[in-house]
């Protein structure tokens, strides 16, 4: 077929527009890999309890493990990007996604937390190889709506996996679905170091080691501190609104299924705010709409603070939260590209990774220690921090106005 059609000519360079046949190859193989991965991450909560006989902190240790090795290993897989090639970085963190169905075959807690503990490192260079091969693919004029249609696949892939999972589960238990993933995610692997094309190499890169040294370059940069900030603080409230919206919703409606119906209607609606935030910052840049967004945020996070017991509420401002954080993640491969050079785009999205993984930890953490205390105080804190977001947006503002920089020069 055509998909395999588009791979050649994208190869031999005879595409009448040659990005898109890495980019379709990139979608699919991201949609893909998530179908596997995404019921094994809803679903490890359920594995833990059911069958290991764990209590809820146990998996959120596996959870806090994949978070801080992410961090680790997008850091240096921002240099293994930017010096080895973005195909290679691509599939190493592919490499993790077979482990997550191997979880539900061993059963043995001990190979969990090895496993979860690769799948962190694996998943943090999955997404600055994502982002980087995205980038290196893309023309920059259509860098929003593409950056949307990954995040879409990736979504749609969670969503499919999930629903494929249930009868699974229901008819044969947690091994054979393991056993399913497993295979279907070596699959993935396969195809993805045969038929994704390098994209973006350049002659006399760098060594691995250069390229890691060469960080201190990249984080002494004014703009790439402002976009740090910019991940971190509207990420926060994105980990207070993840843990504590189901919790809230379901403590003011008191049954459980409201939580369930909060969860499918946000994750439509924001797909659909991704999809529009990309045509938008194609069209008219992202200086703009990271402003309007963190605006936004903040004051969604503020709102809740207040209507925390209230059922319309917590709906309407979860959903519009969801949206615009949403939304601003589709913004930031524009925002990378326009504040450094090509060469250091690996690094840079490696650097903003790990605000991300700092971010959706503070949010977590402030989130769980304060509900209790106040319920609408961890959505107040997040407001008020997000102020330091809407300076962070406002202060590239210079950079993004002067377009993309040229390789080697210093902002």
């Amino acid at each position: 077929m055509q998909l395999s059609k588009w791979w050649r000519e994208a190869r031999s360079g005879q595409f009448e527009q040659a990005w898109v046949g890495p980019f379709l190859s990139l979608v699919a193989l991201l949609f893909l890999s998530d179908m596997v991965s995404g019921p094994g991450r809803s679903l490890l909560p359920v594995y833990g309890e059911a069958v290991l006989e764990r209590p809820p902190y146990f998996t959120s240790m596996l959870v806090s493990l994949q978070v801080i090795f992410g961090a680790v290993s997008a850091f240096i897989g921002g240099a293994l990007s930017d010096a080895l090639g973005h195909k290679r970085a691509l599939i190493l963190g592919l490499s993790g996604v077979p482990l997550v169905g191997l979880g539900f075959i061993v059963h043995s807690p001990f190979a969990l937390v090895l496993f979860w503990t690769y799948i962190g490192f694996a998943f943090g260079l999955l997404t600055v190889g994502r982002q980087s091969y995205m980038m290196a693919s893309v023309p920059s004029a259509n860098l929003g709506t593409a950056t949307a249609l990954v995040f879409f696949g990736l979504t749609m892939g969670n969503a499919l996996g999930n629903y494929l999972s249930a009868p699974v589960l229901d008819n044969f238990g947690f091994g054979t679905l393991g056993s399913i993933m497993t295979v279907v995610a070596f699959v993935a692997l396969i195809i993805g170091f045969r038929a994704l094309p390098e994209v973006g190499m350049r002659s006399g890169t760098a060594s691995a080691g250069a390229t890691l040294s060469g960080y201190r370059e990249v984080l002494k940069r004014r703009p790439v501190q402002l976009l740090a900030v910019l991940r971190l603080v509207p990420t926060a409230y994105w980990g207070t609104a993840q843990l504590l919206m189901p919790l809230l919703i379901y403590r003011a409606a008191g049954t459980a299924s409201a939580a369930a119906y909060y969860g499918t209607v946000t994750l439509l609606f924001a797909s659909a705010c991704q999809l529009l935030a990309g045509r938008v910052a194609d069209r008219w840049g992202v200086r703009v709409p990271v402003v309007v967004l963190t605006i936004l945020i903040s004051g969604f996070s503020l709102l809740t603070g207040f209507f925390s017991d209230s059922i319309l509420g917590l709906y309407v401002l979860g959903m519009l939260g969801a949206g615009a954080a949403w939304s601003l993640s589709v913004t930031i491969p524009g925002v990378v590209h326009g504040i450094v050079p090509r060469e250091e785009h690996g690094r840079t999205l490696g650097f903003t990774h790990v605000a991300w993984c700092a971010g959706s930890l503070i949010g977590t953490q402030v989130g769980g220690w304060l509900v209790d205390v106040s319920s609408g105080l961890p959505f107040i804190i997040m407001g008020v921090l997000g102020l330091a977001a809407i300076a962070a947006a406002v202060g590239l503002g210079p950079w993004l106005r002067a377009g993309t920089p040229k390789s080697n020069a210093v902002a």
